[in-house]
């Protein structure tokens, strides 16, 4: 089967992970996957698209001028033609709404992955709505969490197109990972967070509890992986609160299991959330993992178990579940130990991609169906108009 995976990108973030994670598993499977990435000559980030050529796929750029380029859509069918793509699968609104009317041209069916679906906004609020007008007319929708399916629902989508898939990871790099040396402090209080630097991800509320946590764990680091639109705002935070000595804002980087096992305990406080890749990621790698009541988060972590679950916002609760980790070697061996075998079993790129195939074959016949009953109609129509 031929599908063609179409993303706008602003840099290599959750959805772009999980989409290199699903091309190199559905390959595995007999799934072959070409990829197109928009390039906005107005912000062009080429980042997602140089990982995904190391990674050997078949990948290119959809050259898109502003915001209605019909250029760009006679690209997305040039390339459907060409490499005689059966489903088009879309990431984003961006390529949710370009990819719909590519699709409604070539005649292909059209799914979509809703990867964290939070509506309209201020900014945004035409182009969410277009949005929802569009996914209701697609042939199937993967939800990464049940919120993420309840809000498709209550946008109007209907029930029996919508399945929640939920993102898997390629466990075995992560197992086998050495700690970049950069990362590789001294003693064992290195707390780590691998996320797009976005406000929403909660990092006032870590530096507020980090700044608490100091003066008891005098040698604690917090390392800040990522990159993104609030860098400079979170900068500003870190030298506000005194925490220039403490806290390493890192940038990009692309060995993401030498990070992880560089890290101690691995903490994402986001306000909002689907599933992150990130949290999975931080489990395979046997990481004690903190994290927040959000999204499809509490289907992961078994609070106290596979982890510990702290509310949105409530820096003290961040605080001192962090307190509690960096108190207690043991139990953060035992929790990331668990949250290992967790993930290995449940949260796998390989059954991603089996679902992902399901979804593509159901639709398929679907469409199937939908085309010899049109073209029945159609018979019907001509015989009588003979008649």
């Amino acid at each position: 089967m031929k599908v063609l995976q179409l993303i706008s990108s602003g840099g290599y973030y959750g959805a772009e992970n999980m989409l290199l994670n699903l091309c190199a598993s559905q390959q595995k499977a007999g799934c072959q996957n070409s990829l197109m990435i928009f390039y906005n000559v107005h912000a062009p980030n080429i980042e997602f698209y140089e990982r995904a050529r190391r990674r050997g796929l078949s990948v290119r750029m959809v050259h898109c001028q502003g915001r209605a380029d019909w250029r760009a859509v006679r690209q997305i069918e040039e390339c459907i033609q060409e490499d005689g793509i059966e489903v088009l699968h879309t990431h984003g609104y961006k390529a949710d709404l370009y990819g719909y009317v590519a699709a409604r041209r070539s005649g292909r069916p059209i799914v979509a992955t809703c990867h964290n679906w939070l509506g309209g906004t201020a900014a945004l609020g035409i182009y969410n709505h277009l949005d929802r007008m569009a996914l209701k007319r697609f042939h199937g929708l993967a939800a990464v969490s049940d919120s993420v399916a309840q809000r498709l629902l209550d946008s109007g989508v209907a029930a029996k197109k919508i399945r929640t898939i939920a993102n898997g990871i390629d466990v075995e790099p992560f197992e086998r990972a050495r700690p970049l040396p950069v990362f590789d402090f001294d003693g064992n209080n290195v707390v780590g967070i691998v996320a797009r630097l976005d406000l929403q991800k909660g990092f006032e509320c870590l530096l507020r509890a980090t700044r608490e946590l100091c003066g008891a764990f005098p040698e604690l680091k917090v390392v800040i992986v990522g990159e993104g639109p609030d860098r400079q705002a979170i900068e500003n935070m870190i030298q506000r609160f005194g925490l220039q000595s403490s806290v390493i804002v890192a940038g990009q980087h692309s060995d993401m299991p030498a990070i992880y096992a560089a890290m101690d305990i691995f903490v994402l406080p986001s306000l909002n959330e689907g599933l992150p890749m990130t949290i999975l990621e931080a489990m395979a790698s046997s990481k004690p993992v903190i994290a927040t009541r959000v999204g499809a988060i509490p289907t992961v972590i078994k609070d106290g178990e596979t982890g510990l679950l702290v509310d949105p916002g409530d820096a003290n609760g961040l605080r001192d579940a962090l307190a509690r980790l960096l108190a207690d070697s043991d139990l953060c061996g035992r929790i990331g130990s668990a949250g290992h075998n967790w993930v290995s079993r449940n949260y796998t790129s390989e059954a991603m991609a089996l679902k992902y195939r399901q979804m593509y074959d159901e639709v398929l016949g679907i469409s199937a169906i939908a085309t010899i009953r049109t073209q029945a109609l159609d018979n019907r129509n001509a015989d009588a108009r003979r008649a």
